[in-house]
């Protein structure tokens, strides 16, 4: 009675291991579960592309119908989703109304992997499972504008700390600057329950601390806004300054003409990679010929005493 007893077990055991396999094995085949560095496979187009994937991870910036989620933090753990059906299901009293993906959701996904305009994205979500909510969310990758212009950061959480508004928003859409380059962002951010946001809005010559995830646009990398600190404002004489100098025409190819301002002054044209290319003083209007300058975007950062301005300046 013992052998048959033993052999039964170890039938049952055959069978539930058999049936475990082929669940395994029909799992696999319906969507295969991977890290986000694994669906970005560390190149400008992932190898998972047109395939059906399973990944777990938490909601770092979200905007309606499309979100980015990260398993871990750097570079290669990011990825774009595009999802207006995954909505999730009222929680009272913490949210009493379905609602699509906010940051701090933790969620399993499954979907399909699209490369759309050199961004890796998940799309057409067929399946999702909620696990958690408000999870804290790091504040991102720190890095240069240049550092930020990399396929390995794409749909990733970023900072940049400090950049100097370069352009007014029109639709939403602005530049800033740091000494390694400019970036053009999209979004704005004027009020926060920290009181970190300018109520006014990006202005040229403000300084900021900006958050956001890393989106390629053909082959230019912008930032999705999500959060921004002030640390320094236009304001006073800066702000006064800054409305009266004038730089015209831009875009331009040949001239570009200085006014608005008297007495001494020290300029300078720099490049996106922050380097000199012309300085000069000047003791009020100037010219400054820029027929063999190549084409590209630059600032003209113009200071007088301790107030320096910088304005944008594109070489067509």
């Amino acid at each position: 009675m013992q052998l048959i007893a033993g052999m039964i077990n170890r039938t049952a055991a055959l069978f539930a291991t058999l049936a475990w396999t082929a669940l395994a094995a029909h799992q696999d085949a319906c969507a295969q579960t991977l890290t986000c560095a694994e669906i970005q496979g560390q190149a400008d187009v992932s190898p998972y592309e047109g395939q059906e994937v399973t990944v777990s991870a938490k909601v770092t910036d979200y905007f309606g119908d499309v979100w980015y989620i990260q398993d871990d933090f750097g570079a290669w753990n990011g990825v774009m989703c595009v999802g207006p059906n995954v909505i999730i299901e009222a929680n009272p009293p913490w949210w009493n109304a379905p609602r699509q993906p906010e940051v701090g959701d933790v969620m399993e996904l499954t979907g399909t992997i699209v490369e759309v305009d050199g961004n890796t994205q998940l799309m057409d979500i067929t399946d999702f499972v909620f696990i958690d909510y408000w999870n804290a969310t790091a504040a991102g990758t720190g890095c240069t504008i240049e550092e930020m212009m990399d396929e390995s950061l794409e749909g990733t959480r970023v900072r940049l700390d400090p950049v100097t508004v370069m352009s007014a928003p029109e639709g939403g859409v602005w530049t800033a600057s740091d000494a390694t380059g400019t970036v053009t962002i999209i979004g704005l951010d004027t009020n926060d329950p920290s009181n970190n946001e300018d109520p006014d809005g990006p202005t040229p010559g403000d300084v900021y601390r900006v958050y956001g995830s890393v989106r390629q646009i053909g082959a230019e990398y912008v930032v999705d806004l999500s959060d921004i600190d002030t640390l320094s404002l236009v304001v006073g004489l800066q702000e006064e300054m800054a409305a009266a100098l004038s730089v015209h025409p831009v875009p331009t190819s040949d001239v570009l003409h200085v006014q608005g301002w008297n007495g001494a002054q020290q300029w300078q044209l720099i490049d996106a990679m922050g380097r000199t290319l012309q300085s000069g003083n000047a003791g009020g209007a100037f010219d400054l010929d820029l027929t063999s300058t190549p084409k590209g975007r630059y600032f003209l950062s113009i200071s007088q005493g301790e107030v320096t301005i910088r304005k944008p300046v594109i070489v067509d």
